[in-house]
């Protein structure tokens, strides 16, 4: 069953659907990035354009998740590989033809439901309450023209997503199915491999000129110039702000005892028992028992005898008999009532009669007390300050950050904007985001990540980085990605193409192995000189052996091969080319499928509902006449 919804979900609809649901709500964007308002639509929805000033926000918003996932591995031609642009644009479409169901069916998002969504939000808040003028900073960063467009988006995120879950958790799986989906996630198997070594066989590999021409001019897009910008940035600073702040010592002194509780330590006690323990289940004769022990451990005190050895002796508290019985120092209301009470109520030096918890019976002995104590202000006195200063710093920054933003409104450049509040603007060299690293006003990388987002003649951003501080981005100059010639990149060309040629090879060894695997294991990797290597039973997603040669490729081929058969083709693993032979199939017990069939059915039920979603949405759009602007598309 789950096979047939795999295969019915393989269209171009539902690939976009199901890759692109997941984005929809981070791609969505108002603003106008552009100068003009007579831009050709990116594509129309029933004659509703989609315009490129949106498309624009949304696209670059997924290049900005894509860098920040890839790291060094960003390229475009990876982010064409991977169709970003169309689905993208299709992920739009199918928001907006969502957007205008919902609203035809009726469904509205409460103006409480929004407001919490928004104030619940981690990233609008400061000190775990929300942040009115961080909000007001993150939203415009965001690519929003107001709160208020923000606010409209959460609502109708949250139209589309009550539409969303209404039809996928509507979906019914049989038994079947939910079995069908346990038994793929555990069962178990052995798989054993000769891993062919691509770097063993360089040594049995030659590359003339002409071979290594030929690999250049075929992987030409592999030695490119990397991405360079020039950018002008102003900073506002609000450590440097708080150097010329003044805090005198009536500020400094209401500060101390507005915060007095903070700089105070309730008393403190230093204590050890002894446990007997005691459950609720327990019989009458059990709790007997237990009481005629403690009561011989009180008697053997009283006598004298020394309390951490009899804690040692008999305690049930293994974590703490074997320091006899110390518990350490801990404040009021950390243990239980029964057992606060009474180390609260006892002097220095005494033992307890016999405490009853739910553990049990407890004798319990005062080793030492710490009295309260308020830190003096001349202690934190230096802190207080330090802190005033900051807070009076973060906010002149974002006045000053505030006043930037006007400015940049009525001046025609950041230059212009920054000396009419009196701040100096830094520009730099056109540089590569490895280079950005060490460029003053790039060394962040919120900035650089931003910096290499923006294009020349964008408006200019300020943006609040993670430790306060608040930058406004010009982009001066965007030198995109060229091939470099031949004579510059002549010695990485001749390597890479030796490698190919060992990859290639190693390929041919894995295939003619595979063509003998009449024989063992062992006697084929005597043969061909490669290693051998068995795993642990594992599942079909790694679990249970996290060998580097057990790729998602090899699980995949191996969990589909019959036990005692070799897969059906070589496979590329890390350090060459991988013959799997399937050694043993572990079926998982019926324990387990009980103690996880909660889990997978809800599992099983999400997996069924994307496809029906998928469908559902495939339908719906049919009745929608949707036209793609491929020349305006290809401008991005």
């Amino acid at each position: 069953m789950l096979e047939s919804m795999r295969n019915h979900a393989q269209g171009w609809i539902a690939k976009v659907i199901l890759t692109g649901i997941a984005l929809s709500f981070v791609l969505w964007g108002v603003g106008d990035y552009f100068t003009g308002g007579n831009a050709e639509p990116v594509a129309t929805i029933n004659e509703k354009p989609i315009d490129g000033s949106e498309f624009y926000v949304a696209y670059e918003r997924q290049l900005n998740a894509y860098r920040s996932m890839l790291g060094k591995q960003y390229s475009r031609e990876l982010l064409d590989s991977l169709n970003v642009k169309e689905t993208t644009l299709q992920t739009m479409i199918n928001r907006k033809i969502m957007l205008d169901v919902a609203a035809k069916l009726g469904l509205a998002a409460p103006e409480s439901v929004v407001l919490a969504t928004v104030q619940t939000d981690p990233a609008f808040q400061s000190a775990g309450q929300f942040d009115p003028k961080r909000y007001q900073i993150l939203t415009r960063n965001m690519g929003f023209g107001s709160s208020q467009d923000y606010e409209n988006d959460v609502r109708m995120t949250i139209m589309i997503d009550a539409l969303e879950k209404s039809l996928i958790q509507s979906s019914y799986v049989s038994e079947a199915e939910i079995r069908d989906l346990f038994n793929q996630k555990f069962e178990q198997r052995v798989l054993s491999s000769i891993v062919v070594d691509a770097a063993s066989l360089l040594s049995k590999v030659e590359v003339d000129d002409a071979t290594a021409k030929a690999w250049y001019e075929a992987n030409k897009a592999s030695y490119q110039s990397p991405l360079r910008v020039q950018v002008n940035t102003v900073e506002i600073n609000p450590r440097t702000l708080a150097a010329d702040a003044v805090i005198n010592e009536t500020d400094l002194l209401a500060e101390y005892e507005k915060r007095k509780a903070e700089f105070s330590e309730p008393e403190q006690r230093k204590a050890r028992h002894i446990l007997v323990r005691v459950n609720e289940s327990d019989s009458e004769m059990l709790r007997v028992a237990a009481r005629e022990k403690i009561e011989a451990a009180q008697a053997r005190i009283k006598a004298g005898e020394d309390f951490s050895a009899i804690a040692k002796e008999i305690s049930a508290d293994p974590a703490t008999a074997v320091k006899g019985g110390e518990l350490g120092w801990f404040k009021q209301g950390m243990m239980v009532a029964a057992f606060d009470a009474a180390v609260f109520s006892m002097d220095k030096g005494t033992t307890s009669d016999i405490v009853e918890t739910e553990f049990g019976y407890h004798l319990i002995r005062i080793d030492d007390i710490r009295p309260a104590r308020v830190t003096p202000f001349e202690d934190v006195k230096g802190k207080i300050k330090d802190e005033l200063l900051l807070a009076k710093g973060a906010e002149e920054a974002y006045k000053l950050s505030q006043d930037l933003d006007e400015a940049l409104g009525m001046e025609d450049s950041l230059k212009a904007a920054a000396e009419a509040v009196d701040l100096k603007m830094l520009s730099s060299k056109a540089v590569s985001m490895d280079e950005a690293i060490v460029e003053p006003g790039l060394s962040d990388q919120q900035i650089r990540q931003k910096a290499f987002a923006t294009l020349p003649g964008q408006a200019v951003e300020i943006i609040e980085t993670d430790d306060g501080r608040f930058i406004a981005i010009e982009v001066v100059q965007r030198i995109d990605p060229d091939v470099l010639p031949f004579a510059k990149v002549t010695r990485q060309v001749y390597s890479d193409a030796k490698q190919d040629a060992a990859n290639k090879k190693a390929f041919e060894v894995a295939e003619e192995i595979r063509k003998q695997s009449g024989k063992s294991l062992d006697e084929l990797a005597q043969q061909f000189g490669q290693a051998k290597f068995i795993s642990k039973p594992v599942r079909s997603t790694g679990v249970g052996d996290d060998a580097a040669w057990l790729t998602s490729a090899v699980l995949g081929n191996g969990f589909k091969a019959a036990q005692g058969s070799w897969v059906d083709q070589s496979i590329a693993v890390p350090q060459g080319f991988a013959v799997v032979h399937v050694d043993q199939v572990i079926a998982p017990s019926e324990d387990d499928y009980n103690t996880q069939k909660e889990a997978i059915t809800k599992e099983a039920v999400k997996a069924k509902g994307q496809v029906r979603f998928a469908r559902w949405l495939s339908s719906v759009r049919e009745g929608y006449e949707v036209t793609t602007n491929e020349k305006a598309l290809s401008l991005f």
